[in-house]
């Protein structure tokens, strides 16, 4: 019987509540049994229960165990209370499913929670190829390129904001339709480029310098914190060496536009040999293309000589393969995320979490499969055994990355944050290899242009984007169509022609 003041239960048969003496007159006749209520509590551990299991599978593992373990303190409780309550509560039932289904919770939390191992014998920063010790001054020196503020005005390479965008404003000459409106703009603009090359006597140092070492050192350290100030230097002497190399050669200064030419080519040949970081490699990667126009520029100059023509053919006809490789970068990206995610995991709100959304080992194993895959392909060797990203007490179910980015459903169930965390990373080295195989290709342009111009046979076999590549004599360029194989879009990878001294026509 329970009291409707105090809300105490007291004996069925009872006239007076014990606990605040109130009168009972709501008293069920003797004999006739009062009806059971359900247990509120059971109710409640069950419907905690519940909430776990979607807090768990779907929202946050470690919020979904609390949940799990307040539901079975509810769950007891509500049994403690009903076995007291002499058959006015009941729910049992629920209370024990609540318990049944935390056992089962927290099984299956146990094996989710399971990490691959580490990754044994990783990657290291020795596995990047680095210039000897005896050139780490060079990277000083490098570093001496870098701006310390944020304005536009270029004072490390003696550029104020007005030189830099007199500068852009006249790299735009290089994008007439063909080599004599060049010419004639060069011409137009000589004094202004004349006098930007004074003014960049600081730059132009560093620049002679570099060249002077036979390696040039990236000492980089893998950190998402990495300062890449010098990088717009590094455009800014791009296309002021562009400009100066340009107007030289039309001018006649033949002996002048190969010896910069050549300087450019060995800062850039010898850093991009070094460079680890994808932001370094990719300028690299623009300096070599850069040099290789400029070039082909000299080279459909009629008076170019034959002695200046030599050199050229001497200096670029070797394969840029070893120029070109990825695998610094790709190794070095790699770093980069697995110390920024250690650190993350370590320092981070993971660190004291029990069921982590993040699987740290199984997201490295995941990361290294892709690089060794896109470094096998590079290498043109067999692709290395994959690391198992599973526990070994879980099945080894296939796991790739596909050329969208996406991860097998079953992976993201068990490994959340990390296959979140992979889309957004791993792209960058898709772009990379893509830049790679294009700059091969004009790189092949280039020789087919020098061959031609030195009376030598050619071949317009292409290396990739199509079987051939292509002379277009209305428009005076060899183009390859570009990944897309459609000519005349912007993916076009093209070079410019002088009919009057490269004639395909013949």
């Amino acid at each position: 019987m329970q009291c409707p003041k105090c809300q105490a239960e007291n004996r069925d048969n009872a006239r007076i509540c014990t606990s605040c003496s109130c009168l009972l007159t709501d008293v069920a006749p003797e004999g006739t049994p009062s009806k059971p209520r359900t247990s509120k509590k059971a109710l409640a551990s069950t419907a905690i229960s519940a909430m776990a299991v979607v807090l768990i599978c779907f929202v946050n593992p470690t919020l979904g165990f609390i949940a799990a373990v307040f539901g079975l303190v509810t769950a007891v409780t509500s049994i403690v209370e009903i076995k007291k309550s002499q058959r006015k509560l009941v729910g049992k039932t629920f209370a024990v499913i609540t318990i049944v289904l935390f056992s089962i919770q927290m099984l299956v939390l146990s094996y989710w929670r399971i990490d691959a191992p580490p990754i044994p014998d990783d990657y290291t920063i020795a596995d990047i190829r680095s210039a000897p010790p005896e050139h780490n001054e060079s990277y000083r020196l490098l570093s001496s390129l870098a701006d310390q503020d944020e304005s536009r005005a270029a004072p490390a390479i003696g550029l104020s904001e007005q030189d830099v965008d007199k500068l852009h404003e006249l790299c735009a000459v290089f994008g007439k339709p063909n080599y004599n409106e060049i010419c004639r703009a060069l011409d137009a603009n000589t004094a202004n480029i004349l006098l930007l090359w004074q003014h960049a006597k600081e730059g132009r140092d560093i620049i002679d310098k570099l060249a002077a070492y036979p390696e040039i050192a990236d000492l980089t350290e893998p950190d998402l914190e990495a300062d890449f100030k010098l990088l717009i230097n590094l455009r800014h002497m791009r296309c002021l060496y562009s400009l100066f190399v340009c107007l030289q050669s039309q001018a006649g200064g033949e002996e002048t536009a190969l010896e910069e030419l050549m300087r450019l080519d060995s800062v850039a040949k010898k850093l991009s040999l070094n460079a680890r970081s994808v932001r370094v490699k990719e300028i690299c990667l623009d300096l070599v293309a850069r040099v290789i126009w400029i070039a082909n520029f000299i080279v459909n100059n009629p008076r170019t000589s034959q002695h200046s023509l030599m050199l050229i053919a001497q200096r670029f006809s070797p394969p840029l393969t070893e120029y070109l490789s990825a695998r610094n970068p790709t190794i070095f990206e790699y770093l980069t995320w697995r110390n920024t995610l250690s650190t993350m995991f370590e320092k981070g709100r993971f660190k004291y979490a029990r069921f982590s959304p993040l699987k740290l080992n199984s997201t490295f194993r995941l990361w290294r499969n892709y690089c060794d895959g896109w470094l096998a392909l590079e290498e043109n060797r067999p692709e290395p055994e994959k690391l198992r990203v599973w526990p070994r007490v879980y099945p080894n179910l296939p796991v790739t990355i596909d050329s969208d980015g996406n991860l097998p459903w079953y992976y993201k169930a068990y490994n959340p944050l990390g296959s979140a965390m992979s889309p957004s990373i791993l792209p960058d080295l898709e772009r990379m290899f893509h830049l790679k195989t294009k700059r091969q290709v004009y790189s092949d342009l280039f020789l087919i242009v020098l061959n031609k111009r030195l009376g030598k046979p050619v071949s317009l076999k292409a290396r990739a984007c199509g079987d051939e590549y292509i002379i277009d004599l209305e428009k005076n360029r060899i183009f390859s169509p570009g990944p897309d194989a459609k000519p005349d879009t912007r993916d076009d990878i093209k070079l410019l022609i002088n009919p009057e001294v490269v004639n395909f026509a013949r």
